[in-house]
């Protein structure tokens, strides 16, 4: 949507319901799945929190600096259990961080490791075959 002649105020607001339904959005389907995802979550917030890709919380950021972002990874991970690769996941973190915070993130390769590291956690927690290791 293109603004025009619209305050600073009205858009600020659009952005902020676009974020909201974006989040209930999120939230409807993890609740809709039939586990509970709370695992997942916590093993790719954690994840995330120590890299710190956009080093965030090194400048004394707040805890749920990467909420959002964590949730949009599990919501992909949860998507792809039976097949959850690597690359796939780490193109994943990529284009999710890219999308957050723009030219604060520096796709540096990176991603793949912390994917690498996220889907071992998760082999050792749930029941499923990686597609590639």
């Amino acid at each position: 949507m293109k603004f025009r002649a619209v305050s600073p105020e009205t858009r600020m607001n659009y952005m902020i319901w676009s974020i909201q339904k974006e989040i209930r959005k999120e939230n409807q389907y993890l609740a809709s799945l039939p586990y509970d995802p709370t695992p997942i979550l916590f093993i790719v917030k954690a994840h995330i929190d120590r890299w710190d890709p956009a080093q965030l919380l090194a400048t004394d950021g707040v805890e749920d600096e990467y909420d959002g972002e964590s949730r949009s990874i599990t919501i992909y991970i949860t998507k792809h259990l039976g097949a959850l690769e690597i690359q796939g996941l780490a193109s994943e973190i990529d284009r999710v961080l890219n999308k957050s915070f723009q030219d604060l993130y520096v796709q540096d390769g990176q991603a793949r490791e912390v994917a690498a590291q996220i889907i071992a956690v998760l082999d050792e927690v749930i029941e499923f075959e990686p597609a590639e290791m």
